[in-house]
C-alpha cells in the first residue's frame, strides 16, 4: 500500500529513566496511524576533547572569504574567524600543555575505554584529558637550571601529584560515594597511573611527535 505521508512531526520526550524521541506519523487513509519510538542509544557519541578540536582546526586552516559573483552572496566568516580565534586564545593562554599531546588516535582513544572500565563516565574521562589530570603540563621543556637538583624537581612532582589528586575530586562526581573508604584512594591512584602510561605509550608510538601547530586565523 501505498502512502502519502501528510505530516511527521518529532517530539522529544525525557522519560525518568532514559531519552527517547516520540514521532507520531500520520496518512491519508483513515484510522490509520502510529507512533515510532527511537531511543538516544549514547547522547555522549559526538563528544570531543580539547585535544581533538585542536588537532582539527590545525589540520584545516581557515576559510577564505569568497567572491561574490552575479546574484550570488558570500558567505560572512566573521563569527567563523572570531571563533577560531577565541578557541587559539584560549589553548595558548589556559591549556597550551595540549600543545604537546600525542595524536588523539593514540592517546585519547586509548585512555577512554580503560578509564570508563574503571567506572568514571565518558564526559569525566573526557574532563580528566581536557585538564591534563596526571599529564606533564607542568613539566619544563628544558633541563632544569644548575643548582635547582633532584630534590627540587622531585617536589614539583609530588605538587603537581597532589594538585591532581584534588582535582579529580572535583571531576568525579560523587567519587566518595562511588568509591568509599581505601577504594577511593586506590582508584585515585590507578586513574593517574592511566592516564601517565597512555600518555607515555602515545608519545613512544609516535615517536614523541605530539605538536599541535594552529595557525592564527
Amino acid at each position: 500500500m501505498h502512502l502519502q505521508w501528510l505530516a511527521c512531526c518529532l517530539e522529544h520526550r525525557i522519560a525518568d529513566t532514559e531519552d527517547c524521541f516520540r514521532v507520531p506519523i500520520f496518512s491519508t487513509q483513515p484510522r490509520l496511524s502510529l507512533t515510532v519510538e527511537m531511543k538516544v542509544l549514547d547522547p555522549q557519541a559526538a563528544l570531543l576533547t580539547t585535544t581533538e578540536v585542536h588537532r582539527f582546526l590545525a589540520s584545516n586552516p581557515p576559510r577564505q572569504q569568497t567572491k561574490k559573483i552575479g546574484s550570488y552572496k558570500p558567505v560572512n566568516l566573521k563569527n567563523y574567524q572570531t571563533v577560531r580565534e577565541d578557541f587559539l586564545h584560549y589553548v595558548t593562554t589556559t591549556v597550551p600543555y595540549i600543545e604537546t599531546f600525542p595524536p588523539p588516535e593514540a592517546f585519547v582513544k586509548a585512555v577512554v575505554p580503560k578509564l570508563r572500565a574503571i567506572g568514571l563516565t565518558k564526559t569525566e574521562a573526557l574532563m580528566l584529558i581536557n585538564l591534563g589530570a596526571g599529564l606533564p603540563k607542568n613539566r619544563p621543556s628544558q633541563p632544569p637550571a644548575e643548582g635547582v637538583g633532584e630534590e627540587g624537581a622531585e617536589g614539583a612532582q609530588e605538587t603537581q601529584e597532589s594538585d591532581d589528586r584534588q582535582l579529580l575530586a572535583v571531576v568525579i562526581e560523587e567519587l566518595t560515594d562511588r568509591f568509599p573508604d581505601e577504594d577511593g584512594e586506590d582508584t585515585v591512584g590507578r586513574i593517574l597511573e592511566i592516564m601517565q602510561t597512555e600518555f607515555d605509550q602515545a608519545q613512544a608510538s609516535t615517536n614523541g611527535n605530539g605538536t599541535n601547530g594552529l595557525d592564527a586565523a
